[in-house]
């Protein structure tokens, strides 16, 4: 390809991931408990969160890791899309020896790996519904032409998840990289002796100096792990970004935000004290603003997370989001078909559901921890709803009837509930739980 960059950087992060291969969990380790994680790493989601529209054909998708490491995302990545052809690559021979291991180990023998650099993709000869780059555009030379590399073997309406390293949360990690080059120890590969020296430069200062309380809060030094020290302290080529860094490389690459992972903690509303009673200048000025410029807005106030972790894909002109969510609860109900997200069919919420004797309302969270909040969800409603839909998607019409059943009539005055109000009780409901990412609504011809 015609632009290239340094490729120094490779031998420093090559020597730090063949002597240490990361992530170090052990093979035998499931990894399919976590809902929250294959909820991330599930095709459906990120392709719902941009279109609106639930994908079934996960036999034809393929997904590529890139810079897998050990293997255990690409695990993650395989668990969360059953039937989806699975590729990694990582330019570490030691840490594709152990991938290889993992997956085959959990019965994923038809998983493909390759010893590759994300610059040598073209290699590979196809192109991805979904591209997995977390935990690795921190640590590369030039961010918006690797963002192009990527968008090369992206199909038309694929999507690539990537996270950096947040800079303004994490710039005391980038004060100690700083100082420990300075002390020599970053000049090679950070092997036992280097890791010694930073636990006992740790040991020697004093226990209220600025670096040590933001950076080392440990009482015993000899049992920080070395990998924590390696991932942070001695982290090689590590570098931090702010979201305006992410979205001038998103306009150099020809790429488009569709959101954040984690969106539901990026809710700017959620930092003020009354965020319904706001001054009038913040709420011209921030709801009317863009999706970008209300997540910078949030990073400069609340820089608190420290993987700054989205889904982009190629750049294209679609309709307003908001006008997208609104549309299904003006259409027929017999065209809106209700989908229960692939990865929240679990044994434990089916039982919930169907325990006769619950009355109570029920918490989603109990269930589904990764959401940012608690979620009541009235038990006749949840029957209404989660029992369908966890054998398969259903019309909003099949569920309106079957509500009509459970709740024929109004608990304040036992008469007869008017049918336009338990619609739009039940369009309600969906509509929060969609929100949430529990539900995914789409509306079919």
């Amino acid at each position: 390809m015609s632009e290239s960059f340094d490729l120094s950087y490779r031998d420093k992060s090559l020597q730090q991931f063949e002597s240490y291969p990361y992530p170090g969990i052990p093979i035998e380790e499931p990894l399919n408990q976590d809902i929250g994680e294959l909820y991330k790493n599930c095709l459906v989601t990120s392709h719902y969160c941009r279109d609106k529209r639930v994908i079934t054909d996960l036999e034809n998708r393929a997904i590529l890791d890139v810079a897998c490491g050990t293997g255990a995302t690409t695990l993650r990545l395989a668990w969360a899309n059953p039937g989806t052809k699975i590729v990694g690559i990582d330019m570490s021979p030691e840490s594709i020896k152990i991938a290889e291991q993992r997956l085959k180990y959990h019965g994923f023998h038809d998983a493909e790996f390759h010893v590759l650099a994300i610059e040598d993709l073209q290699q590979l000869e196809q192109k991805f519904d979904l591209i997995n780059a977390s935990d690795v555009l921190y640590l590369l030379p030039d961010l918006a032409l690797t963002l192009k590399q990527l968008a090369q073997v992206l199909k038309s309406d694929g999507i690539i998840r990537g996270n950096l390293h947040s800079y303004y949360q994490r710039h005391n990690y980038y004060r100690a990289q700083t100082l420990f080059q300075k002390m020599g120890l970053m000049e090679d590969n950070p092997e036992e002796t280097e890791l010694n020296l930073v636990r006992e430069f740790y040991d020697a200062l004093k226990d209220g100096v600025d670096l040590k309380m933001k950076t080392w809060r440990y009482n015993d030094s000899s049992k920080v792990a070395d990998q924590l020290i390696l991932m942070n302290h001695l982290f090689q080529n590590d570098k931090g970004y702010t979201l305006s860094q992410l979205f001038d490389a998103f306009q150099q690459s020809g790429l488009q935000l569709v959101d954040m992972v984690d969106w539901r903690y990026w809710d700017w509303k959620n930092l003020f004290k009354q965020p319904d009673n706001l001054p009038a200048y913040l709420v011209m000025g921030l709801e009317g603003s863009s999706l970008e410029e209300q997540l910078c807005f949030y990073e400069l106030v609340q820089p608190d997370k420290r993987l700054l972790d989205f889904w982009c894909g190629h750049a294209r002109k679609d309709k307003d989001d908001g006008e997208i969510d609104r549309d299904w609860q003006e259409q027929n109900p017999e065209k809106v078909i209700v989908h229960l997200h692939p990865c929240l069919h679990t044994e434990k919420f089916r039982e919930a559901i169907l325990e006769s004797n619950a009355v109570a309302p029920v918490n989603l969270k109990q269930f589904f921890p990764f959401l940012d909040r608690d979620a009541w969800v009235d038990h006749t409603l949840l029957c209404c709803l989660g029992g369908p839909l966890l054998d398969s998607p259903r019309s909003l019409q099949f569920l309106w009837e079957r509500w009509r059943q459970l709740r024929p009539l109004d608990p304040a005055d036992f008469c007869a509930v008017d049918e336009g109000k338990l619609l739009d009780l039940l369009k309600l409901a969906i509509f929060e739980q969609e929100s949430l990412g529990v539900l995914l609504v789409e509306v079919v011809d």
